[in-house]
């Protein structure tokens, strides 16, 4: 842990949410639902069982808070709430920096939500409907190219021989971009028509992958006559009516 450099202390105190003296709030760079928050601890430790009972307190205390500026920030205002963390290896954590999430939940947002937290494990989140029932809500998280994203193996497959290919994100990172890249350039070379349009939603988008997409965009020029590839960058507060919020995760093929 001497050696470990935490993301969440490299983050300007300007996106805190809120903070005391031993923790801070942030918004989750991977957000699940529009407002996910994080409670992070000042100093690194890795676990809630390694911290101390003030900083144990702290972090709740600003779980509270920061479901306070939730409330009052997010149009709609959240029907309920899940908070959660993850405390070791096996139990999911990958970040060994301890944080609990405060995740905003909508009417609607899932068929039904009965379970909550067990649904960390599929198929046993909703006991009412018996271990392993094929009615077990499954949600599918789709983007720009995560490396352990469900539906990437489904959808690169039919890149091949595509004619247009348009991706909609609300951000974009280098590791999204690692993994698309082969695909969508075997496309390009078989003149595909290629088209992204990404966010800057919550500052996430990454000024590195941005400027892979624009040499990207000028090799396609120079490499590729016969396709065509274009990038775009949504600015939030550009756009008509502001939306507080700009979270689409959408590909056409």
């Amino acid at each position: 842990m001497a050696d470990f450099e935490s993301p969440f202390l490299k983050l300007p105190e300007s996106a805190w949410l809120c903070s005391n003296e031993l923790a801070f709030a942030v918004f989750d760079g991977f957000p699940v639902s529009p407002g996910h928050a994080l409670v992070v601890t000042r100093r690194v430790v890795e676990t809630w069982f390694d911290a101390s009972s003030d900083e144990q307190k702290a972090v709740m205390d600003l779980v509270n808070r920061a479901k306070q500026i939730l409330d009052t920030r997010l149009n709609p205002r959240p029907d309920g709430y899940n908070v959660g963390l993850n405390a070791g290896r096996s139990a999911g954590q990958t970040v060994p920096h301890l944080h609990v999430h405060v995740i905003p939940r909508y009417s609607g947002d899932m068929p039904d939500p009965r379970g909550g937290v067990r649904h960390v494990i599929p198929g046993k989140g909703n006991y009412l409907q018996g271990s392993g029932s094929s009615d077990t809500p499954m949600a599918l998280h789709l983007s720009t190219g995560h490396p352990k994203d469900p539906i990437w193996p489904r959808i690169e497959p039919r890149l091949q021989g595509a004619t247009e290919i348009e991706i909609l994100a609300s951000f974009v990172q280098p590791s999204g971009l690692d993994l698309i890249q082969s695909a969508l350039f075997l496309a390009l070379k078989a003149g595909a028509r290629i088209r992204i349009l990404v966010g800057d939603y919550l500052f996430i988008t990454d000024p590195e992958a941005l400027q892979r997409l624009r040499l990207w965009m000028d090799l396609a020029k120079e490499e590729f006559p016969h396709g065509c590839f274009e990038v775009r960058l949504a600015e939030i507060d550009s756009l008509a009516g502001r939306p507080e919020s700009f979270h689409p995760k959408a590909w056409r093929i």
